[in-house]
């Protein structure tokens, strides 16, 4: 047994837990959180999908002992915040989105690519005058991490519904880049 300290969804528990017992069955039988998907017995794997430190990390294989000082986020969490909303509204205006049984885990992948990527000012596009005034400053903070192909391919390999191709994949993630962009959220 071990003292587990951790931030699940910006609140800070101690719990005393066995250090193999992974975070999902923390979360359900511990701590009584309702996930999508406890045990998928190898049926649309991924579902019990979580960030740990902004990283989509499947519930089920992540021990106690690795959650130490980590910050967890649960889709329920995710939900709440303005960067779902972003997301939901791309998937609205592509009309393209992940099916009902790996909606939470797409969407919680969607968000770390964004987290990841960060702002970078596309060249060649032109910029209305509001948005020249923060050009500058939004070239010293551009990211090491552009989103392509390959980058939202390698991500949602730890998904094992094929409900998306990669097309539409990267293109919602692009969207959302963008809109992030426009509405200074990312």
């Amino acid at each position: 047994m071990m003292k587990l300290t951790f931030t699940l969804n910006k609140n800070r528990l101690e719990l005393l837990v066995d250090e193999m017992k992974p975070l999902s069955q923390i979360l359900y039988e511990d701590l009584k959180i309702e996930t999508k998907e406890r045990n998928c017995r190898g049926k649309v794997c991924g579902n019990c999908m979580v960030l740990v430190d902004k990283e989509p990390t499947l519930g089920c294989l992540i021990p106690a002992f690795k959650l130490q000082k980590k910050t967890v986020t649960t889709f329920e969490q995710f939900k709440q915040t303005a960067h779902y909303r972003n997301i939901r509204r791309i998937y609205d205006q592509l009309n393209i989105e992940p099916c009902p049984n790996c909606y939470e885990a797409k969407t919680l992948i969607f968000e770390s690519i964004l987290l990841k990527a960060k702002t970078r000012i596309k060249q060649g596009v032109p910029l209305d005058d509001f948005s020249k005034k923060f050009a500058t400053k939004g070239k010293k903070i551009f990211s090491e991490t552009e989103i392509t192909g390959n980058t939202v391919d390698r991500e949602f390999q730890i998904s094992s519904c094929h409900c998306m191709n990669s097309q539409e994949l990267l293109e919602i993630a692009l969207k959302a880049e963008e809109d992030r962009i426009k509405r200074r959220v990312l």
